[in-house]
């Protein structure tokens, strides 16, 4: 018989702000046997971003083999870092390191001393050849500053890249082929700055657009073809309209994107973007059902709440970021895949009954372990017995209880609270938190996160990226021997700015291919350029803006009558799209009568 749970509010141990426990929320963790969490949802996220480092790399020399490497870890700090030969081969184990429980010291300390000691990968890298400072990517081939992948060939400074090809500077990408400068779509060929589109090929500057082709500068259309800025055109008309839109031409781009945003904000957008889904709460969520407070899930995820970015089958889970494809019982992970009953853990695959657990591949019955493979019946990476495991986990479980460990701000991490924050092997500033959420270093520190001050950089810059030719038909092969400074510059943005960058010989290839200009900006800023596009994961409670014939500001004029009137509508909804920014926000049914 199931107890019957009601809401119950508490104080959120980090940033003191009341959070709601449902009774939903209760029926899981009673379902995998752990505490009610005693941060918020928000909360609980950040300390999961500050355990996963993406676009940070830095120059060191493997621990093991002597040979040169590119790592996510300074090379000052104390980690023991492997290259990927060195740590999948067969020369060490991670039972090496394996420590006898300590019941006199909190479980947390002992976690973190173990996770210095084991040797970490440098870079993820899995079943893929040629690529260059990548991270996170598997079955990949021929990429270059690429994250999170997953088999794609030809691609250059994107983050996750799935099924894509011959592609560049594109983020959250599901099978394309030649894009440029496009975020969060799927199935696309050929396109140019597009964002949050599907199925369109031959197109430049959309938002918001399915089933399009040769269309350039429109929002909210629908299986059109030939038109600019939303403006319908004859097939000849377009092509003759089109050509004075030459984007190889830096200044035209640059024109292009300011009159493409002032139709964006003209235009209204729906409180959220949910594609073949049902009973569920969120934004960017396609082919889901049964889920709250889920961001930018796709394909099959069912019964889950509280997810960023996971997907491919992933179920009855809470609190995942970067998870899933057939995991199901997650709890508090980050980068977990093919996972089952998984808790308080990270990058973890093909693995099953797992706590406190970081990079264990094939394993089960793993509490405390870090970088185990093909192991089962591991504490602190000792191995026991199945009685002996079984035996012990129950108490220090209440050990966790009755010592837990206490930060310099006096949260209190006890069995069921995730990672300590103080014990992130990254800095804010490393850490993929830092796109989502972020920080200058004064503020993160103020907040107890640490910082990295990046090394300094002696490159010598040749040319400025104020004077770099306007036309890619006019940029010579010799621009592959220039370091060019980023037009920011490290001093106009908090966007990890590299203040210079290079052409590579295949980048200049695809520039050409897409008769496209040279970027002006080094491949992080514009990769948080994009993110810009791209709603952050959290939720406000807000109000439709139509008010009747028109939208709340008067920007907008409606084209139909709507089932409210010239009356303002009263419907009200959970949004990501903030009430302090520009946008005009639709409920569903304006949305509708207004696109589709």
């Amino acid at each position: 018989m199931n107890k019957e749970f009601k809401n119950l509010v508490l104080g959120c141990q980090n940033c003191k702000k009341d959070f709601t426990i449902e009774p939903e929320d209760f029926n899981f963790y009673e379902k995998i046997k752990v505490p009610p969490p005693t941060w918020c949802p928000e909360c609980r996220l950040i300390n999961r971003l500050l355990n996963i480092m993406e676009r940070t790399l830095y120059n060191d020399v493997c621990d093991n083999c002597d040979k040169k490497i590119v790592s996510h870890f300074a090379p000052e700090t104390p980690n023991k870092v492997f290259c990927s030969p060195c740590w999948w081969g067969d020369s060490w184990d991670g039972t090496e390191y394996g420590k006898e429980y300590d019941f006199s010291k909190p479980f947390f300390e002992q976690l973190h001393e173990l996770r210095k000691i084991v040797p970490c990968q440098a870079t993820n890298v899995k079943n893929s050849t040629d690529c260059k400072y990548c991270s996170g990517i598997d079955r990949c081939k021929n990429c270059t500053y690429v994250f999170s992948g997953l088999q794609s060939i030809n691609c250059y400074y994107c983050v996750t890249p799935i099924f894509v090809k011959d592609s560049m500077d594109s983020d959250f990408i599901i099978n394309g082929d030649h894009i440029y400068e496009t975020l969060n779509s799927n199935r696309i060929y050929n396109t140019r700055f597009i964002y949050s589109s599907d199925e369109c090929l031959d197109s430049a500057f959309l938002f918001n657009c399915i089933g399009c082709s040769n269309c350039f500068g429109c929002v909210n259309l629908r299986n059109q073809k030939y038109q600019i800025f939303n403006k319908q055109y004859t097939k000849s008309e377009y092509h003759r309209e089109i050509k004075k839109w030459n984007l190889g031409s830096h200044e035209i781009i640059q024109k292009a994107k300011e009159k493409f945003m002032e139709l964006y904000y003209k235009m209204p957008r729906r409180f959220a973007t949910l594609i073949n889904s049902t009973n569920v709460t969120g934004d960017n969520i396609k082919n889901t059902k049964n889920c709250k407070v889920c961001f930018s899930v796709f394909n099959g995820v069912e019964s889950c709440k509280y997810i960023f970015y996971s997907g491919l089958l992933l179920k009855d889970s809470y609190d995942v970021t970067l998870g899933g494809d057939t995991s199901e019982l997650l709890y508090q992970t980050t980068g977990s895949t093919r996972c089952q009953r998984t808790f308080f853990s990270r990058a973890s695959t093909n693995s099953i009954d797992i706590e406190y657990s970081e990079n264990v591949y094939n394993c089960s019955n793993c509490f405390g372990c870090a970088k185990l493979r093909n192991k089962k019946y591991c504490i602190l990476n000792k191995q026991y017995i199945k009685e002996e495991y079984e035996g012990l986990i129950h108490r220090i479980k209440q050990h966790m209880n009755d010592l837990p460990f206490i930060d310099d701000k006096k949260r209190i991490y006890k069995y069921g609270d995730y990672y300590p924050i103080e014990h992130s092997m990254w800095a804010y500033n490393e850490s993929l938190i830092q796109q989502y959420f972020p920080l200058k270093k004064e503020e993160a520190e103020k907040q107890g996160f640490s910082w990295h001050n990046p090394p300094e950089r002696d490159y010598k810059i040749t040319i400025k990226a104020g004077n770099l030719p306007d036309h890619i038909k006019d940029i010579s092969d010799s621009i592959l021997n220039e370091v060019i400074e980023c037009k920011h510059n490290g001093e106009e943005c908090n966007q990890q700015c590299a203040t210079t960058f290079r052409i590579l010989p295949n980048e200049l290839q695809f520039y050409r291919q897409m008769k496209l200009a040279l970027p002006r900006l080094c491949p992080n800023c514009r990769h948080y350029e994009r993110l810009k596009m791209f709603n952050l994961p959290k939720l406000w409670h807000r109000k439709c803006m139509c008010n009747g014939v028109e939208s709340k500001r008067g920007i907008y004029k409606n084209t139909i009558k709507h089932s409210h009137g010239d009356s303002p509508c009263q419907n009200e909804f959970e949004t990501a799209i903030s009430s302090e920014r520009k946008e005009t926000v639709y409920c569903e049914k304006c949305y509708q009568a207004e696109f589709i």
